[in-house]
């Protein structure tokens, strides 16, 4: 039965009631509404999609959510894997609206909406000279990013982007509007950083901020030889915490800026990055170039703001304009027989860092956090196979 179906169910009432906009399938904006990065998920078609403009918008539809005992998806980038972006006959909360973004620069923090993308963020606080470490890929979005951990070009010299996390604003599944962080709801701020999933809707987010103006990093293709691979991973362990490094080993796309002939081939696609002193930085860089001949680029394109470098913009659906057949697989190319495209992702820090005792975790039965008590709604569900460890964050020392 679809969502307009149900007898409970009054469209054009719950338009009403929202500030933002709520689309179903009957809508024209239903498809361009639902659609996520990947192409995945384009079979998944949500009842309906609600577009909200604030915090009291996200209430509204978890009580739609409770009166018509649909399934409750939340989208922030829409970059989910798994397809927790989306959900089959259900209500998808499409945050991407929320867009507001206050900056202290005497305190160093930032308040976001979660419907920012990295890029987003990124332009603005780095128009100041600070940054966040936000992942890899500018369109993906805040909520998705914070909430998921966030590996990116800061992480061995900051941490991941869940270690700046000071404070966030919370719906919880009753409706309620909280703000959470060590003092206030500390229970709910210890389960939106680890603590398993599905407590309430995050609208804001409050993030430190570190001060980063420029970087030496950039996009070095080597060939994927065991000699390469294993130098590669020893001159990253081995680096200062300045340097971070995201290596896959993959078979190469065909991408406009490598050689047709090595499409397929096997290569480490690798993104370094180095926010420390530019001149050391670029010998950092020449050190992984002495590995191997590049195929394509330096590791050091880029010398420049650190908005320019990952976050410079909303990044193309590389999965559509490859003609992807499953997520991350490009059709087949040369000296390949399928659609594959194994992939190993590679993050390496320091074994030992002055930081190490503020980003320290311990596996531990979670707890139930008083606010996400039953109260009737119906959150979409993460698949096992998918679920993370459960963490908590031990004091600093």
């Amino acid at each position: 039965m679809s969502i307009a179906a149900r007898p409970n169910f009054d469209v054009e009432r719950r338009r009403q009631a929202l500030k933002g906009q709520l689309f179903t399938p009957e809508d024209d904006g239903h498809d361009d509404a639902h659609r996520l990065f990947t192409p995945v998920y384009d079979g998944v078609r949500p009842a309906a999609v609600a577009q909200v403009a604030d915090a009291s918008d996200i209430a509204t539809v978890l009580t739609i959510a409770r009166e018509t005992g649909v399934e409750l998806a939340i989208r922030s980038g829409g970059h989910s894997a798994a397809g927790h972006s989306t959900t089959d006959g259900g209500i998808v909360v499409d945050l991407r609206s929320l867009k507001t973004l206050e900056i202290d620069v005497d305190a160093m923090t930032a308040w976001a909406d979660s419907g920012l993308t990295a890029a987003e963020y990124s332009n603005e606080t780095n128009a100041v000279g600070l940054a966040t470490g936000l992942g890899d890929t500018g369109s993906v979005g805040l909520g998705g990013i914070t909430l998921g951990g966030g590996i990116g070009f800061l992480v061995r010299k900051h941490g991941m982007t869940i270690d700046s996390l000071l404070a966030a604003e919370v719906v919880t599944a009753d409706g309620q509007v909280v703000r959470t962080d060590e003092e206030s709801h500390p229970d709910l701020f210890w389960a939106i950083r680890g603590g398993g999933g599905n407590f309430g809707v995050a609208t804001k987010f409050q993030l430190r901020l570190e001060e980063l103006d420029r970087i030496v990093g950039g996009m070095m293709v080597l060939p994927a030889t065991v000699d390469t691979i294993v130098g590669f991973i020893a001159e990253a362990e081995q680096a200062h915490e300045e340097l971070s490094t995201i290596a896959n080993v993959m078979s190469c796309p065909p991408l406009p800026f490598v050689p047709e002939e090595l499409h397929g081939s096997l290569v480490i696609m690798a993104l370094v990055a180095w926010c420390g002193d530019i001149d050391e930085g670029q010998k950092v860089a020449d050190r992984f170039r002495q590995l191997a001949q590049p195929t394509a680029g330096s590791g050091a394109d880029v010398v420049g703001r650190y908005l320019r470098f990952g976050n410079r913009g909303d990044h193309p659906r590389l999965s559509r304009r490859l003609g992807c057949t499953n997520a991350g697989s490009p059709t087949p190319g040369p000296g390949r027989s399928n659609g594959s495209c194994p992939k190993r992702r590679h993050s390496v820090r320091s074994p030992r860092s002055e930081n190490d005792d503020q980003r320290r975790f311990v596996l531990r039965r979670p707890r139930r956090p008083a606010e996400a008590r039953d109260v009737g709604v119906r959150l979409r569900q993460v698949p096992r196979q998918w679920r993370p460890h459960r963490v908590r964050r031990l004091p600093r020392r």
